[in-house]
């Protein structure tokens, strides 16, 4: 290789670092070697869920209330766990959950992405795993932008 491709190649590595991590890049090299995405880690998951969760609370929206881990049933399913559950003052219900870093718009929880796609009641807000660790107020802003507040 000749040194300027791979100085350049270093430099551009360089300075994306800040926007993979370690299980990202984990992630990504199954997905090159296998074909096939694994899943995402659930206790990383369910950390970055509570973080979302509790940000949402401190917001204090009026007119919606959260619920996090709630059992919610649809035509042919068994409970199926919401991570986050948001009731508007209208009644509108939406299911927030987070998608893998290399998954955007499907929910990690492949129980969850089957009952959002085959039941009405619910409108899912899918949030990536990394905006929430790397920026969570812009997480916030997007649920909030999502639910109408």
């Amino acid at each position: 290789m000749h040194p300027a491709i791979a100085a350049s190649a270093a430099l551009r590595t360089n300075s994306e670092h800040t926007l993979l991590d370690r299980h990202v890049g984990a992630e990504l090299a199954e997905y090159l070697l296998t074909g096939s995405l694994p899943d995402f880690d659930p206790q990383r998951l369910q950390t970055s869920t509570t973080l979302l969760y509790n940000d949402l609370l401190r917001q204090g929206l009026g007119g919606v209330t959260f619920e996090t881990n709630v059992k919610f049933s649809g035509a042919g399913h068994g409970p199926v766990e919401v991570p986050i559950l948001a009731i508007t003052s209208t009644g509108e219900r939406f299911a927030i959950a987070l998608s893998g870093p290399l998954t955007n718009d499907h929910p990690a929880a492949p129980s969850l992405r089957e009952l959002l796609e085959q039941t009405g009641d619910l409108q899912p807000i899918v949030v990536n795993e990394l905006l929430v660790r790397g920026n969570l107020p812009a997480a916030t802003r997007e649920v909030r932008h999502r639910l109408g507040v």
